[in-house]
């Protein structure tokens, strides 16, 4: 059995979504959890869509889905593995950074931006370009560090920076500070909950300083119990590794 053949089995039972990390599948369980069923044509924008878990996911849920990155290598890998789930998916290379000049159709009813933001410096211009590609009433579903979360590997502290080159430009954010730029954009919100809790956070310590070679045979069983047991006992722990935001579009004018 080589190894193409496993990738492929492995793609179709868990669509990419412990890749790179188990934090994706908290994610992932997340968005499956409130990721809201869609009306006839409802079309949904996924902004930095990584390895494209997200869009596929909407795309099961019957969702026009559309997926952007700046790398057109990731792109490949997402449309490869849109093949292999048989989901028919629109890929657009283009930045985040850039999305004003983003030329769509039409607006869409739900946007996707899942640890991104802190990617960005101007995080403000982000937020007003979402809202300017939302529909009213669409939701946006956006995740990011917590600033106060904990980790169990002793990190450097993150301070904002002057340049962006892939990395975190802040260590995140609060509830607070997010819901002042949401309202400033006519984006209110709806729900908001934190996500990676103590037992997922240990986890992705773990897998951090092992190769995760060396325990995969328990890394997709540890990540579903884990999530599970954050879910159940810490869903309202402060220190966890992010929060997590649906807002809403009302136009005020």
């Amino acid at each position: 059995m080589n190894l193409k053949f496993i990738n492929k089995i492995f793609i179709k039972i868990f669509g990419a979504v412990f890749n790179p990390d188990n934090a994706a599948f908290d994610r992932y369980q997340w968005l499956k959890e409130n990721l809201i069923p869609p009306k006839e044509n409802s079309n949904l924008l996924d902004i930095g869509c990584g390895n494209g878990w997200a869009i596929f996911l909407a795309a099961q849920k019957g969702y026009k889905s559309t997926g952007f990155s700046w790398s057109e290598e990731d792109l490949k890998k997402v449309k490869e593995r849109s093949e292999l789930l048989n989901l028919s998916v629109n890929l657009v290379v283009h930045d985040a950074r850039r999305l004003d000049k983003f030329k769509a159709e039409k607006k869409f009813d739900v946007i996707i931006n899942l640890e991104n933001i802190e990617h960005i410096i101007d995080d403000q211009k982000l937020i007003n370009d979402i809202s300017n590609l939302l529909e009213k009433n669409g939701l946006l579903y956006l995740t990011t560090p917590n600033l106060f979360y904990s980790m169990f590997v002793k990190e450097n502290p993150i301070k904002r920076l002057k340049i962006e080159d892939g990395s975190h430009v802040v260590r995140g954010y609060t509830f607070k500070k997010l819901e002042k730029m949401l309202e400033k954009n006519n984006l209110f919100v709806v729900h908001k909950s934190y996500i990676g809790g103590p037992f997922s956070r240990s986890l992705l310590s773990f897998s951090r300083i092992f190769s995760q070679k060396i325990f995969k045979i328990f890394y997709i069983p540890l990540s579903i119990m884990f999530q599970k047991i954050d879910h159940i006992f810490f869903k309202k722990n402060t220190n966890n590794l992010s929060i997590a935001i649906i807002a809403e579009k009302i136009d005020l004018n």
